[in-house]
């Protein structure tokens, strides 16, 4: 929405001015809302050789004569309202693709913004829910070039964002519609890194405010569309196929504006038929071309097999190295699969410690040949075998071995 057709940048003006609260009561009444209206009440353009229709307008419109402090807050307010609606005509005309858009003034982004708090009592929309200034602008310059336009997950920027990050200005070159060039300042939006599923909510949350902002899609409509994503996202897979992975919802959200975008050919501007987008939402919503990909793709071959033998089996590879590890190391990872001789398994014993060193059976049957004082011999550990235990004396001499 342009300056001149902005109701609340009316107010501020004309109450910046000075003009009183009764007075500006009294213009709207007459019908007088924005810029443009007053601009045009009376057959007088600034500049011309008599006012004489401007000030029979203003005794209409009061029902008296001006006094000299109110004509003259009158006569400013009606030549600032004529040149903001020249220029938007203008800007308008001349308007090309290197046009750099106009930004909403803040009264009119205050009023926006109090109008859809009021519209959705269950949302606050302030910290993470409060869509960036940059972002609502982009919004706004797709309504006003009435061409629907995709805005990326990484863009959807909150106000704390922009605010934190001091969102730069970048001065870019673009030609005129006379083919002059120019320099023009624009908004360099910082994009937001390493999302996790809570602030792709919080991102596309701000999209569909921002949306909704800017009049191009009702917030319900595209709050539908978040809740499809982020519900298949968490729909356990069945047996054989992953997970629905965060790329594949972004690539469907994607289809899913250009599908929007060429059901909106003509343009998204509101008509008295309602938004287009709005008309076309649940045609696209429901389309084949969008729903499949939602759907779980096929688990690599690789990826299923080990699904299938469990979480404890280990894959091939590791299974290969720990059989070409070095000499202690492969004796320490066979030592649990050494056969133990029934009188020491009658005892509660094992075969290794937990920390899987070998234990030699003969100490603990006190058949070894080796010095018993010795710490450990070529068979194993001297230390007792019964489960939990693992001190230095054998495990028939242990008390807590296994009574038969």
């Amino acid at each position: 929405m342009s300056y001149g057709d902005s109701a609340a940048v009316f107010e501020q003006r004309a109450l910046h001015m000075g003009l009183s609260a009764d007075v500006f009561t009294q213009l709207v009444d007459k019908g007088y809302k924005n810029m443009a209206m007053f601009a045009f009440s009376c057959n007088y353009s600034p500049g011309a050789s008599t006012d004489k229709p401007f000030l029979e307008m203003i005794s209409a419109t009061l029902g008296r004569d001006p006094n000299p402090a109110e004509l003259s807050i009158l006569r400013r307010l009606f030549n600032e309202s004529y040149a903001n609606v020249a220029a938007d005509i203008e800007a308008q005309v001349k308007q090309t693709d290197e046009s750099v858009s106009r930004r909403l003034a803040p009264a009119e982004r205050a009023d926006r913004l109090r109008n859809q708090q009021q519209k959705l009592k269950g949302l606050a929309i302030r910290g993470q829910y409060e869509p960036a200034d940059a972002l609502v602008d982009r919004c706004c310059a797709a309504y006003e070039a009435d061409r629907l336009t995709y805005v990326e997950w990484s863009l959807c920027i909150s106000r704390e964002y922009e605010l934190a990050n001091n969102v730069k200005k970048d001065t870019d070159l673009s030609f005129n519609s006379d083919g002059t060039l120019k320099l023009a300042r624009t908004s360099k939006i910082e994009p937001m890194q390493s999302m996790s599923e809570i602030q792709v909510r919080y991102a596309l949350v701000r999209r569909g405010l921002a949306m909704d902002h800017a009049n191009i899609l009702e917030f319900e409509k595209h709050d539908t569309l978040v809740e499809l994503l982020l519900d298949v996202r968490m729909q356990e897979p069945p047996s054989g196929y992953q997970r629905v992975a965060m790329k594949q919802l972004e690539a469907a959200d994607k289809k899913f504006f250009v599908l929007l975008g060429e059901e909106t050919r003509s343009g998204i501007k509101s008509t008295q038929n309602g938004r287009p987008c709005d008309n076309a939402f649940d045609k696209v919503f429901n389309c084949a071309e969008f729903r499949h990909l939602l759907q779980p793709r096929m688990a690599p071959s690789g990826q299923a097999g080990k699904e299938a033998a469990g979480p404890s089996a280990d894959p091939p590879s590791k299974r290969a190295k720990t059989g070409a590890k070095g000499k202690g190391q492969g004796k320490a990872a066979q030592a649990p699969f050494q056969r133990i001789p029934t009188e020491l398994l009658k005892l509660g014993s094992v075969g290794a410690t937990p920390k899987g060193h070998r234990l030699c059976f003969g100490y603990n049957l006190k058949t070894c040949q080796a010095n018993v004082s010795n710490q450990k011999c070529d068979r194993g550990l001297h230390l007792c075998s019964v489960r939990g235990c693992q001190k230095p004396h054998p495990a028939v001499e242990c008390p807590n071995k296994r009574s038969n």
